[in-house]
């Protein structure tokens, strides 16, 4: 849906978005009754002349008519007139370039009650052209290797397409004593900028996930910013390639060898970078830090002046990296929305290894090959899946393939019975999930049973002990939920499907002996990691883990992050996020404290990042540009998604139909209003 004005998060069937406005970054008291809002502009966006439609709400015609409106500290209320109970609008002039800042305040009180920050566009000061001889980088060694005026096409305007490179060196790569091995390996930062003609003021950095590797395009078209033009919208873009490019790298190795499996090894090419303890800094923070410098300076240089708000968004390695920027380089952005960040990868590559060795445990082996593919079947995922339904769904007060109260959910697979009745009683009626004899298509065997049991707990010594790892963190498994044996579940990185192997046994596996070992070992079959034994292997720190919970200058700025989470993501657990946010919670005065500069949202359902049968598509810039420049912080956010059936049954596979529900913010969950469209997100109340 195209938004216009300002974000309202909590309100879900206003026709347009509305500032409900409270004032947090000026100690203003928030005061709901009242509202500022314009048709002329989305919030992410701008408006290009001198003047702005605006209106105001109140909770009557008598209060908004002794109220004050001011723009960039002058009063126009003059400009408005009464056109509704309790309502004014008009047309208010003199809008300057880049950042206006409407400010509402009431008769009664001397604070403000309202506030809305409108872009007026920016244009560019030089040619596009001129950034090509442009000198005096932050950083040394940065040349620029385009800069080309791209022309409008469909809906993305005309803007300056500027790429270029930043610390080009030679180092290390690939397996020492082998034929991969290079001491003359090429590495650098590649960076891509996109500067549009009409500016917003604001700029944005776009994450992207793995090992990196690549350079994305700068479109800012990013999970987290689902239904946004971010370029249309305004917005400077910039990406990077975490300091390496993966063509460049050495093939993997062995030569022609398949997959790793319990008799050999092999090293993705992908990973081949691990020895280059600076490239693993690259990947880990610096070249987020140094194409940030340099996005920020090309805006300078391009408009003369420099941008108004900076934006992070990012899942993954980059959720991680939105992180390591609140941690090393507070002043680096105002606003930053991680997803299911990978923040402590010697950990969850621990967690990710257990789960793929339960799955090994009931794969047959075939010259020392899993056969992943018959630990369970596509048919034992779905009896899987309406198992956790049948006994959790309902636990919310509505039966619709997503669980929403998995705080009352006992979900034992070794001791469940299907029920005789209900949407999920055909399936096997009265009888137990796991096998009382033979294998059948309505049972699991016991190890099966024991083998998902395993995952959810994670990782045990052989006595049942919880680990401890050498950085002092509790490894975590991944908990049941109504996504954990859909397709972007365990499926995905664990069991693998005809077209590919699972996930994890080139990334999360295949990492942990070359990145998290503190002494690399490419030696080391992953697959076999001994949890009694081997835990002291794994590093305490690395320039890729980013747990600090000390970001009070980040904080003390007024910088604000939002974390998402997807609760069947079966690469880095949920659980890890959470423990973040709440060991940031203690440090700043409990949720309240913390509720004042940081939100979580877990995704029922959602595999990594996005995927399964969630509402996986949803926008957290435009919350979040509220929150940092109305001081809105985020309750409800809308999300979508098209991977549901058409009609409530028992779970067959994903569908195609699209459902809209709210996101809660933790610790807060989703309930059904008891009547209306369960397909519409008007249906639902976060609580």
């Amino acid at each position: 849906m195209k938004k216009r004005g300002v974000l309202m998060s909590h309100s879900l069937k206003a026709a347009a978005l509305v500032l409900l406005a409270g004032a947090v970054l000026t100690n203003a008291r928030a005061d709901p009754a009242y509202s500022i809002s314009t048709p002329d502009s989305v919030l992410t966006g701008m408006v290009t002349g001198a003047s702005v439609t605006i209106r105001l709400g109140a909770p009557s015609s008598a209060l908004l008519s002794r109220a004050t409106l001011k723009l960039n500290g002058a009063d126009v209320t003059s400009a408005l007139h009464a056109d509704g109970a309790g309502s004014m609008s008009g047309v208010v002039a003199g809008l300057e370039p880049g950042a206006n800042v409407l400010q509402l305040f009431s008769k009664t009180s001397k604070e403000m009650v309202a506030q809305l920050t409108i872009m007026k566009a920016l244009a560019p000061a030089v040619s596009c052209e001129s950034l090509m001889s442009l000198t005096g980088f932050p950083v040394q060694s940065t040349r620029i290797t385009q800069a080309t005026l791209a022309s409008p096409s469909g809906t993305t305007p005309e803007y300056c397409l500027v790429q270029g490179r930043i610390q080009e060196r030679t180092g290390i790569a690939g397996i020492f004593g082998t034929t991969s091995y290079r001491t003359d390996q090429p590495y650098g930062t590649r960076f891509e900028v996109r500067l549009p003609t009409a500016w917003n003021g604001r700029y944005l950095f776009q994450g992207s996930g793995g090992t990196e590797g690549g350079l994305p395009g700068a479109t800012g078209q990013i999970g987290g910013t689902a239904g946004l033009a971010i370029l249309r919208n305004g917005f400077v873009v910039a990406s990077q390639n975490g300091g390496h490019t993966n063509s460049e790298l050495p093939p993997a190795y062995p030569p022609g060898s398949t997959t790793t499996d319990l008799n050999h090894i092999q090293v993705i090419s992908g990973n081949m970078f691990f020895p280059d303890a600076q490239a693993v800094k690259d990947w880990g923070y610096n070249s987020i830090d140094v194409t940030t410098q340099t996005a920020k300076f090309l805006i300078n240089a391009y408009y003369g002046r420099a941008q108004e708000r900076s934006y992070f968004v990012g899942c993954s390695t980059s959720g991680r990296q939105g992180m390591a920027m609140s941690q090393r380089f507070p002043q680096h952005y105002d606003g930053i929305v991680a997803g299911d960040p990978f923040y402590l990868p010697p950990d969850i590559s621990l967690s990710e290894t257990w789960g793929l060795e339960q799955i090994i445990s009931v794969s047959p082996i075939v010259n020392g090959t899993p056969q992943y593919l018959q630990s369970f079947t596509l048919a034992d995922q779905n009896l899987f899946t309406n198992a956790i339904l049948a006994a959790c769904d309902h636990l919310d007060g509505l039966v619709d393939g997503v669980i929403d109260n998995m705080a009352a959910c006992t979900f034992d697979p070794a001791t469940f019975v299907f029920p005789s009745s209900g949407v999920y009683g055909s399936i096997a009626p009265g009888m137990p999930l796991q096998c009382t004899g033979d294998k059948t298509a309505t049972c699991l065997t016991p190890a099966q049973v024991n083998a998902t049991k395993k995952i959810a707990e994670g990782p045990r010594t052989s006595s049942g002990e919880r680990i401890t790892s050498p950085d002092g963190t509790t490894l975590s498994g991944y908990p049941f939920d109504g996504g954990f044996m859909q397709p972007s579940g365990i499926p995905t990185r664990d069991i693998g499907s005809a077209n590919s192997p699972p996930g994890n046994i080139g990334l999360g596996s295949g990492q942990l002996p070359l990145f998290w070992f503190a002494t690399p070992d490419p030696g080391y079959n992953p697959l076999t990691v001994n949890y009694d034994t081997d835990i002291h292997l794994v590093t305490p720190a690395s320039p890729v883990v980013n747990n600090s919970t000390d970001i009070g200058q980040f904080i003390g700025r007024g910088g604000k992050i939002i974390f998402y989470h997807g609760l069947s993501d079966s690469g880095p657990p949920w659980p890890y996020t959470q423990k973040y946010f709440h060991d940031v919670m203690v440090k700043n005065g409990g949720y309240a404290g913390a509720a004042k500069f940081m939100k979580l949202y877990l995704v029922p359902n959602m595999g990594h990042c996005s995927g399964n049968m969630a509402t996986d598509q949803f926008d957290m810039l435009t919350p979040m540009v509220n929150w940092i420049e109305n001081g809105v912080a985020p309750e409800e956010i809308i999300a979508s998604g098209n991977r549901f059936p058409a009609t409530i049954g028992p779970y067959t596979g994903l569908s195609n139909t699209t459902r809209s529900r709210p996101l809660c913010p933790y610790p807060k969950t989703l309930r059904y209003n008891g009547s209306g469209d369960i397909s519409q997100a008007g249906s639902y109340a976060c609580q």
